[in-house]
């Protein structure tokens, strides 16, 4: 028995096993997924309510606000299209529940047409030796859902169908085969250029289904392995808890050979020959290391890479040649899949559905982290307004004090001047235009200052403060001086003593000097009490500035930033209960 018989015969064995073992198994799907569209509508249904998406967003907190908003919006219309997809993805797991489903993906020209119809049997069927596909029926190979009109599944000149081959960009749709207990499945080349009357993206229907089958087959060309945009997928498929194997294809090149016609006559003939050993094998980990690189969160283990050339292997076939099979690597990539399919095929089965779940809530949890910034980036903006606004308020009384009192001079000037003229002052209406100063002033004030601060800020958002304050009477001022004086005088006195008295009889008179001191009174005009006016006044400008602006910053405070802060932590809530909810549901 020839090297490739034994092969073929081994692969069957494996893949006649694995078919018996799913013949009786039944996907009985876990009911906790249908709860996830459930708990992800009563979220977006608790985190949009009221007017928030119709506020303007004009200032730091409403920009991060509707910031957050949009996004979320956006990521709930990716989960959205998540759900239909998960939806789609258990029919279609449903649907191939018998079969272990191994799916062909790779940029486009990577050979994976090529290398299904290898699978399927084209050259086997008519290969000059006996083998297990001459005991089979050619398999039947079907369309599971179509991106483009071209590329479809096509017949050769015998009427047997194959996926068709050597056409650029050929494939357009989610193709299939089955063989035995095994579903192969052809998929468009990633990265195609989209086609008028495309009805999907190719990259995307490729992308929708990698997640639903139990194992992928990543096909690079190996004369442009490892390209970065290829490589993101195996993160994809380690996130999921996927399996892949890298096949670098095209591991061939071609030689001139001299060779003899019939007549003898040399000439040069090209021929097909596997690379290297050494090439193939610095391909395959300079592959695996870039992937590790790039994406060190990949599992290593879930992930290997072999060289193969399905020319080689059909040209092997065709000419019996166990030594060029062997060459091709098509030999190791069946042992490699016939082990893969027919090792715990029901355990692989069952636990593909769990890791679904599980790689659907990780998204969305991650898709959570998110949010939590940008909750985070809409309350900082709060805090930053809020500690503007503190520092504020102290502006708004010094500047107030400083203009009330230039202002209420300049009029007390006048004031003073009618004063001075003996005019009455009527002090109730100065007292109403010293309120009316102030009121003026603290208004534009707070205006002013509440401008600086919130981009967005209206004068009609804040009740008009109304000062009534009582001011000191405006009167003359006077002062009275004195000035005292000692005065003398001459007084008649009596006679003292026998002598004056002797003196007395005979006509004399006696005096005595008497002094006085006496004070004379002047009132000055001093002018007003404009001073003691104004001194009198500043503490309660100031008083009353101090009082009012923190009642308006604090209004202010209220109906800008505090229904945020509200619903900052009602997100913030909401998130956490959705995240605990997601991560309760899995496996």
């Amino acid at each position: 028995m020839s090297y490739i018989t034994e092969t073929i015969d081994e692969f069957f064995v494996k893949l006649n096993k694995m078919q018996g073992d799913l013949a009786a198994f039944s996907q009985n799907l876990d009911s906790r997924s249908d709860k996830i569209p459930v708990l992800l509508k009563n979220f977006e249904s608790a985190v949009f309510t009221g007017d928030d998406a119709k506020k303007s967003a004009t200032n730091a907190v409403e920009r991060a606000a509707q910031k957050s908003l949009t996004n979320l919006r956006a990521v709930i219309e990716t989960w959205s299209d998540k759900i239909e997809a998960d939806r789609k993805g258990k029919q279609f797991i449903k649907k191939n529940e018998k079969y272990l489903v191994v799916m062909v993906f790779g940029a486009v020209k990577a050979g994976k047409s090529s290398l299904g119809n290898f699978f399927a049997g084209k050259n086997f069927f008519s290969a000059p030796f006996d083998n297990h596909y001459k005991k089979i029926d050619k398999p039947v190979f079907e369309t599971e859902e179509r991106g483009r009109d071209t590329g479809d599944i096509s017949k050769d000149a015998q009427g047997d169908t194959w996926f068709t081959e050597g056409v650029i960009d050929t494939t357009g749709a989610i193709q299939f085969f089955t063989l035995s207990g095994l579903r192969w499945i052809d998929s468009p080349g990633t990265g195609a250029v989209g086609k008028a009357g495309d009805t999907k993206n190719m990259t995307a229907l490729v992308e929708e289904y990698l997640s639903y089958t139990d194992m992928c087959i990543f096909l690079m060309n190996s004369s442009e392995p490892g390209l970065q945009d290829d490589m993101r997928y195996m993160l994809k498929l380690s996130r999921e808890g996927q399996e892949a194997l890298i096949v670098i294809t095209r591991s061939d090149k071609t030689k001139d050979k001299i060779v003899k016609d019939a007549l003898g006559n040399k000439k040069i003939v090209p021929v097909l020959t596997p690379k290297p050993d050494e090439t193939r094998k610095m391909q395959e980990d300079d592959i695996c290391a870039r992937v590790k690189k790039t994406y060190p969160e990949v599992d290593a283990h879930k992930f290997r890479a072999i060289s193969i050339s399905t020319a080689l292997a059909n040209e092997a076939v065709d000419n019996q040649d166990d030594t060029k099979f062997k060459a091709s690597g098509l030999d190791k990539l069946m042992k490699i899949l016939g082990d893969k399919v027919s090792d715990n095929a029901i355990t692989r089965k069952q636990e593909n559905p769990r890791r679904l779940l599980n790689s659907f809530v990780d998204g969305v949890v991650a898709d959570l982290k998110d949010f939590d910034a940008g909750i985070d980036e809409m309350t900082a903006a709060v805090a930053k307004y809020k500690a503007d606004m503190d520092r504020m308020t102290a502006l708004i009384v010094t500047n107030v004090r400083r203009e009330v009192r230039s202002e209420v001079s300049a009029r007390a000037n006048e004031w003073n001047r009618q004063v001075k003229r003996g005019s009455q002052i009527d002090n109730a209406a100065i007292s109403a235009e010293v309120s009316k100063i102030l009121q003026d002033k603290l208004n534009a004030e707070i205006n002013s200052q509440m401008r600086r601060v919130i981009e967005d800020f209206q004068s009609t958002e804040f009740k008009t403060v109304k000062a009534n304050i009582s001011v000191a009477a405006l009167e003359k001022k006077t002062a009275q001086i004195s000035h005292s004086y000692t005065e003398s005088y001459t007084v008649y006195r009596e006679p003292e003593g026998f002598w004056e008295n002797i003196r007395s009889f005979f006509g004399k008179e006696y005096y005595s000097t008497e002094h006085a001191t006496r004070t004379e009174y002047q009132t000055i005009d001093l002018g007003t009490n404009i001073d003691e006016f104004l001194n009198s006044l500043m503490p309660q400008v100031e008083a009353y500035a101090k009082n009012q602006s923190g009642e308006a910053v604090a209004e202010l405070r209220e109906k800008y930033f505090v229904e945020r802060e509200n619903f900052a932590r009602r997100m913030r809530g909401e998130i956490d209960k959705l995240r605990g909810e997601l991560l309760a549901l899995k496996f």
